[in-house]
């Protein structure tokens, strides 16, 4: 995308060359000397006034010229920055995650955030650090249905969740301790999906939340 820009930048520079290119079509040229010092006189005045007129269009055009210029350089500038960073939370725990689609308004403030006991529905890409996926619910078309705090998943995810509310994005850097540990996800035979002692990330969307029954 920063080539993109930058190829935007040069079309529009070269268009303002050829703008003040034709500007200078408005300059005045030396009229002809004329045998009648009446009509000599006459006509320069009208050619002192015709090139006043000439001179103000030519310094508004080459003025918008140079607005058009310093405008096109600052875009192109704000084009070419480098994007905000985003802002990592790290908990005491060693887990540490990235809202990627936060809710915002009075009606998300309203709505219920996943706490302990409740019951999630989750859509999830995992990875290795790598970044070679080992599992992903939204390919397979089945997201994963759980109640928080009773261990049915990897303590990470769980508590990754934790605050998050329906239609929710984050990703979670998952370390190893809350993840599978040095057991890892190993088959028989065919190797292992997550090797042991292995950090992992998550990319979570929170589909819907509901408290657990009483």
């Amino acid at each position: 995308w920063k080539r993109n820009a930058m190829a935007r930048y040069f079309a529009l520079v070269v268009l303002i060359g050829q703008l003040a290119a034709s500007v200078s079509a408005f300059a005045p040229t030396a009229a002809p000397l004329l045998r009648s010092t009446r009509h000599a006189s006459a006509c320069t005045g009208l050619r002192m006034q015709s090139g006043a007129h000439d001179v103000s269009r030519r310094n508004l055009m080459q003025g918008v010229a140079g607005a058009a210029i310093a405008g096109i350089a600052q875009g192109a500038s704000a084009a070419t920055a480098a994007p905000p960073k985003e802002k990592v939370v790290k908990l005491e725990n060693g887990l540490a995650y990235v809202d990627k689609g936060k809710r915002e308004g009075m009606l998300a403030g309203l709505e219920q955030a996943v706490g302990g006991g409740d019951f999630v529905i989750v859509d999830y890409i995992a990875y290795l650090r790598d970044g070679t996926i080992f599992d992903n619910t939204k390919k397979r078309g089945k997201p994963v249905t759980f109640q928080v705090g009773k261990n049915q998943v990897i303590p990470g995810l769980e508590i990754g969740l934790v605050g998050m509310k329906a239609g929710e994005s984050r990703r979670l850097y998952v370390p190893s301790a809350l993840g599978y540990k040095e057991r890892g996800v190993c088959l028989e035979g065919k190797g292992c999906l997550v090797p042991p002692d292995t950090d992992l990330v998550y990319d979570v969307t929170l589909i819907r939340v509901a408290p657990a029954p009483i």
